[in-house]
C-alpha cells in the first residue's frame, strides 16, 4: 500500500503578506505525526509543496510517478480550496485513488467531504482513525467501525462517532520529519539559531478563546509527553536535524507548572545546550517558574495579549485582566527573558478609541517584539458568529482570510482606517528612537540572514 501526503501549493507572501521575509515555515507536525503511523502500515511518501516551491503540475507529476493508493491533505480554511483542486487532479490521474481531508477545519464544518473528489473525511485528533482507516482499505473491513470518520453512502454523508483522546501522548512515534525537506524550513526572523525546529510537547488547553478552534477538538483536555520522550526528541532535532533553537509549539507550554520545572530541571541536567522559545499565557507565569525556564535556556516567550481593553478580553473570553498582562511582562523582562506580544485589532465591535488603547497598552507594556494582526474570525469558531453581530465581513472567500489584510470590519469602521491604524501601530511601537537603541543589542544577536530580512521587512511595513 502506498500513502501520498500533500501541503498543496502556497506561498510566504500568500500566508504573511509584506511580512514575507520574516514569516516562519516549518514541517507540519500534524502531518508529520500522521506519517509516522502510516509509515507502520504503508509505503509513505510526503510532499511539502510550500517548502519545495511545488505547482500543481509538479504534484501531478509525482502522483503519476508514485501512484498512491491513498492521498491525505491537513485541511485549513485558507487551503480548501487548494486541496480541492490536488483532490481533482488526483481523481483525473486514477478515480481509484482515495482521498483523505482532516484536520482542524473538517472538525470545525465536517461538510467540506460533500465534495465529489473527497471520499473520507477525519475530524478531532487523527492518529488512531488514520491508521484504523488505512488497515480497512487494506483488508477491506467494515467502515461504520472506524471512530471518527466521514465517509459515503452513495450521496448520503455518514458522520461515525468521535474516536477518545489519546490519553498516553508516549505511545505514538517521533514525528517522521525524515520525510520532509528539513533543509528548507526555517523560523521567523525575530528568533535566534541558524537552524530551529519546532516541537510539540503537549495537546490541548483548557481555554475557550472564540477565535481558537483548540477547545472545539481537544475538548479542553491537556496532555503532555512524558519529559524522558521530550528530551529524546529534542536530542533527535540537535544530533540528526543540527537544530542549535528550539521552538516549543504547544498551545500552552506552561498549561502546567509542575511539569514545565521538571522538563527545566531534565533539561539542565542532559546539558543540551540549546536555547528555545516557547507560547503561554500571561495568567500561567511567575517569578519561580520563569527563573527556571531561563536557566534551561529559555530566551524567548510569546504572549497572546490580545487588546488593552478589558470589555474586548472578556468578549473574546480571553479569561485574563490587564493587571495580570502587565505582571507576566514585567516579571518576564526582570528574568531576562524576552517577549513577544500579539494584539488583535478590530475585535468585533471594537472601535477607533479602543484600537488606540491596544496601541498604547501595548506601548506602557513594552515587549521585546509585538505585532499587531488584523483580527480574522475563522469559519466555525464562536468569534466568527460574534462578528456577524458586531460588522460585517467583505469577502466569503476563505483563501482571503489572512491576518494582514481586512476581511472584517466593525460597524462604524472602514478597511482603509483599520489599516491606517494598523500601520501607524508598528511605526509608533518600533520607531522610537528609545526602543531602536535599547532593542540593538539583542537584534545583533541573530544571524546576519535574519537582521537583513528585518530590516527589508520593516521598509515594506512603514514605506508601502
Amino acid at each position: 500500500m502506498k500513502v501520498l501526503l500533500i501541503v498543496p501549493p502556497n506561498s510566504q507572501k500568500e500566508r504573511y503578506g509584506n511580512l514575507s521575509l520574516i514569516g516562519t515555515l516549518y514541517p507540519q507536525l500534524g502531518l508529520a505525526y500522521l506519517a509516522s503511523i502510516a509509515e507502520q502500515e504503508a509505503e509513505v511518501r510526503v510532499i511539502d509543496s510550500e517548502a519545495m516551491n511545488y505547482s500543481y503540475i509538479d504534484i501531478s507529476r509525482i502522483i503519476k510517478e508514485f501512484n498512491p493508493d491513498l492521498i491525505g491533505m491537513s485541511v485549513y480554511f485558507t487551503t480548501i480550496n487548494r486541496c480541492y483542486r490536488v483532490a481533482d487532479i488526483a481523481k483525473k490521474i486514477s478515480p481509484q485513488i482515495c482521498v483523505v481531508i482532516g484536520g482542524a477545519q473538517v472538525t470545525l464544518d465536517k461538510t467540506l467531504v460533500k465534495n465529489p473528489n473527497i471520499d473520507f473525511g477525519i475530524y478531532g485528533e487523527g492518529e488512531i482513525s488514520f491508521k484504523n482507516l488505512l488497515r480497512c482499505i487494506k483488508y477491506k473491513k467494515d467502515l461504520s467501525k472506524i471512530n471518527s470518520l466521514i465517509w459515503k453512502r452513495g450521496q448520503k454523508l455518514i458522520i461515525n462517532p468521535p474516536e477518545k483522546l489519546i490519553t498516553n501522548l508516549d505511545k505514538l512515534p517521533f514525528p517522521a520529519r525524515h520525510l520532509f525537506p528539513m533543509e528548507k524550513y526555517h523560523s521567523s526572523a525575530n528568533i535566534r539559531g541558524n537552524k530551529t525546529l519546532n516541537i510539540m510537547t503537549s495537546r490541548g488547553c483548557p481555554y475557550k478563546c472564540t477565535y481558537c478552534a483548540g477547545s472545539l477538538i481537544f475538548g479542553g483536555s491537556f496532555r503532555y509527553h512524558s519529559t524522558e520522550r521530550v528530551i529524546a526528541e529534542i536530542k533527535e532535532l540537535i544530533n540528526k536535524y543540527h537544530a542549535d533553537n528550539i521552538q516549543f509549539y504547544d498551545e500552552t507550554f506552561t498549561a502546567n507548572r509542575e511539569r514545565v520545572i521538571e522538563l527545566c530541571n531534565k533539561m539542565i541536567k542532559s546539558k543540551l545546550n540549546v536555547q528555545w522559545s516557547c507560547f503561554t499565557r500571561v495568567n500561567l507565569v511567575d517569578a519561580e517558574l520563569l527563573k527556571k525556564m531561563k536557566q534551561a535556556g529559555c530566551y524567548l516567550i510569546f504572549y497572546g495579549l490580545e487588546s488593552g481593553v478589558q470589555r474586548l478580553l472578556n468578549i473574546i473570553k480571553k479569561g485574563i485582566t490587564l493587571e495580570q498582562s502587565r505582571r507576566a511582562m514585567k516579571l518576564t523582562h526582570e528574568a531576562g527573558i524576552e517577549t513577544w506580544a500579539s494584539f488583535m485589532i478590530d475585535l468585533p465591535s471594537e472601535t477607533r478609541e479602543e484600537s488606540e488603547q491596544t496601541i498604547k497598552f501595548a506601548l506602557e507594556v513594552d515587549p521585546t517584539f509585538v505585532q499587531f494582526p488584523i483580527t480574522t474570525p475563522y469559519p466555525g469558531t464562536p468569534m466568527y458568529s460574534d462578528a456577524k453581530k458586531y460588522g460585517q465581513f467583505l469577502t466569503d472567500n476563505w483563501e482571503e482570510f489572512t491576518a494582514w489584510d481586512v476581511v472584517y470590519i466593525s460597524n462604524g469602521r472602514n478597511s482603509d482606517e483599520i489599516k491606517k491604524v494598523v500601520k501607524n501601530a508598528y511605526k509608533r511601537f518600533y520607531l522610537r528612537p528609545r526602543y531602536i537603541l535599547r532593542r540593538t543589542k539583542s537584534i545583533l544577536k541573530l544571524p546576519t540572514k535574519k537582521i537583513i530580512n528585518l530590516a527589508l521587512s520593516a521598509i515594506l511595513t512603514f514605506i508601502k
